[in-house]
């Protein structure tokens, strides 16, 4: 099955689909790195990426002192204690088991927010185009933390500054990995749809059953909205995993 230029693979659940995307994700780095000596790769944190966070930990023969990693986002706020942010599930997850050659995050707690945009956008620039980026689409339909009617799909930023909409607050209300702070962030840091979708190669990662509301938006979709950011995979070569739970039911194989 297709979406426009994204292939759709249907898994089971969260754990078959978490097992599927880090197998292919590996056999792309190791393609890469055979290719050349060094890659970067842009990850997402949530709920629906800790299955596959995991299995792309244990998967073997990648030699990460060669590859660079970049959180795609990060909630900003200068009270919120580091175990609720998404670069310390990544951490946590994957970066710390691994030991990447770098690894680039979002500072949730930087004094200024515009200033802190401004120095992630640098380093991604620097450290050069994106090889790989595994992502997920959020309950606003969201890509990383562009929003719905936030969201240009020509911006000229790599890197902004976005304020969460209130679909995002819910979702992350009912998040494991956030829902004991007491309270949600208002703003976010995060790189931008043109950054995203120049990566060489898309997966992105949507398991539970609570995406399915969006994903059935999503799928009725014939080109992209910014009142939907993740329809710009209509135009984006790439992989979308989704299990049985966050399928549209119309579109379940049968069993």
């Amino acid at each position: 099955m297709r979406y426009g230029k994204t292939k759709v693979i249907i898994c089971n659940d969260e754990f078959e689909l978490g097992k599927k995307a880090a197998s292919d994700v590996a056999g792309k780095i190791r393609e890469l790195l055979a290719e050349d000596g060094e890659i970067r790769i842009a990850l997402a944190a949530g709920e629906s990426q800790m299955t596959f966070l995991d299995a792309l930990a244990k998967e073997r023969n990648i030699d990460w002192r060669k590859i660079i990693c970049f959180n795609v986002d990060d909630f900003y706020d200068t009270r919120m204690p580091e175990k609720f942010t998404c670069g310390h599930q990544t951490k946590k997850q994957l970066y710390d088991k691994v030991r990447p050659k770098r690894v680039h995050l979002v500072k949730f707690n930087a004094p200024d927010p515009e200033k802190e945009a401004r120095r992630f956008e640098k380093i991604i620039l620097k450290e050069g185009a994106l090889d790989i980026l595994c992502q997920g689409i959020g309950t606003s339909g969201h890509l990383a933390l562009n929003e719905p009617f936030d969201t240009d799909f020509d911006d000229k930023a790599r890197v902004r500054v976005v304020n969460l909409a209130e679909q995002s607050k819910r979702q992350l209300e009912k998040d494991p990995n956030f829902k004991a702070l007491g309270y949600i962030p208002s703003k976010g840091i995060t790189m931008t749809i043109p950054l995203l979708v120049s990566a060489k190669n898309i997966f992105t990662i949507v398991p539970l059953g609570l995406k399915r509301p969006i994903l059935e938006r999503f799928f009725a979709l014939k080109k992209p909205t910014t009142d939907l950011p993740a329809s710009i995979l209509l135009k984006s070569p790439g992989i979308l995993y989704i299990d049985r739970n966050s399928c549209p039911g119309k579109l379940l194989p049968e069993t």
